[in-house]
């Protein structure tokens, strides 16, 4: 059954008895490039962050080009909201599932399918709330299961040591990037709560960074140790000024434009780094915060401290890290326990132990 919905003039549209849609002006229907520039104003109205309304077009793109395929948008690139339905939105969920990633061709990842059905359901409200549509079919949609693997790119000290003397401390960009390295590695703040925090937002005085959030999520608090809080006080101070020049007076982090700097050249920067130090395991900024939370667990910290530090929903996301620290805990005891080094050097496992039965 199609859905039923309001034109962009307005109009109510009904089907008729036969089941054949009521002839429509084509001239009616709004273009992609439109709808996305109202969609955009209604995403900064709801409070999103500044880089939202590039994601959501990007995670758009590939609903859009099953819709042509599917004839529900033409060449002018006019989308024909009543073409899609519950039925094609379902189909659009299965060809995700059956969907290979153009960088790897392996099958889309379930945290990729869930990212683009989320994207799409958020669209869709927007749809329903500005009146194009009465009838949301996107509310068909049951997301995957979402993984919750271990994290396996976890830095060792000494790599974390190399890591930190690489920027260089004469130029204000190397300065501003070793301070950015060790903000990450002192709180495990998110790469989008980095780039979008405030001068304002650093607490010297209570040695505390707050940390923003976009609409419908709490604003929270997070410690940041005194080493890193000694950096930003110098690039507050003497580095920061040379990079704003008379730009941007509210944001922490600037470019070498004097503008807000943004997550594809932290991307970069840790890229280069990265190979610049020999490290050879992954390295993003979610890799500070997974070395984070396990070394702080191994160091005896409470689960529910991390889970308010890294902003975890639920506690069983934070749990992962526990895993981690229990099975190096098993292979510690396996290798150090006197009984079991013992086994070792002997090349065989003890017997196991008999039961004589109880003395008549």
């Amino acid at each position: 059954m199609s859905a039923s919905g309001l034109t962009p003039s307005g109009t109510v549209e009904q089907e008729s008895m036969g089941n054949e849609k009521l002839t429509r002006d084509k001239s009616e229907l709004e273009t992609i490039p439109a709808l996305l520039a109202d969609y955009e104003k209604w995403i900064r109205l709801q409070g999103f962050t500044q880089d939202s309304p590039k994601d959501h077009r990007q995670k758009l793109s590939p609903f859009f080009a099953f819709a042509r395929t599917r004839g529900a948008l033409d060449a002018a690139l006019q989308l024909d909201l009543w073409i899609i339905d519950s039925e094609m939105i379902a189909d659009y969920q299965a060809h995700l599932f059956e969907s290979t990633s153009e960088k790897t061709g392996k099958k889309l990842a379930t945290a990729t399918q869930i990212n683009y059905l989320s994207y799409l359901e958020a669209f869709y409200r927007f749809l329903k709330a500005t009146g194009r549509i009465a009838f949301d079919p996107t509310e068909i949609i049951k997301l995957p299961r979402h993984p919750k693997p271990l994290p396996h790119a976890l830095l060792t000290p000494e790599e974390m040591r190399r890591l930190l003397a690489l920027p260089d401390l004469h130029s204000p960009l190397g300065f501003r990037d070793r301070v950015i390295l060790e903000v990450f590695w002192s709180t495990g703040m998110r790469l989008g709560e980095l780039v979008g925090l405030h001068l304002a937002d650093v607490r010297f005085d209570e040695s505390l960074i707050v940390l923003r959030a976009p609409k419908g999520r709490k604003e929270r608090s997070i410690p940041v140790g005194a080493g890193a809080l000694a950096w930003l006080r110098t690039y507050v101070d003497k580095v920061r000024p040379l990079l704003a020049q008379g730009g941007d007076d509210l944001h922490l982090f600037l470019s070498r434009f004097s503008r807000r700097l943004d997550k594809t050249s932290v991307f970069y920067k840790l890229k280069v780094y990265r190979k610049r130090a020999g490290i050879k395991k992954p390295l993003g900024t979610h890799t500070f915060r997974h070395t984070l939370a396990t070394e702080m667990l191994r160091a005896g910290a409470d689960l529910r401290h991390i889970q308010e530090m890294l902003g975890h929903d639920n506690l069983a996301t934070t749990q992962r890290y526990l895993h981690i620290v229990k099975a190096e805990l098993k292979k510690v005891h396996g290798k150090t326990h006197p009984r079991e080094v013992r086994a070792a050097q002997a090349g065989s496992a003890p017997p196991p132990p008999r039961y004589h039965g109880s003395k008549s």
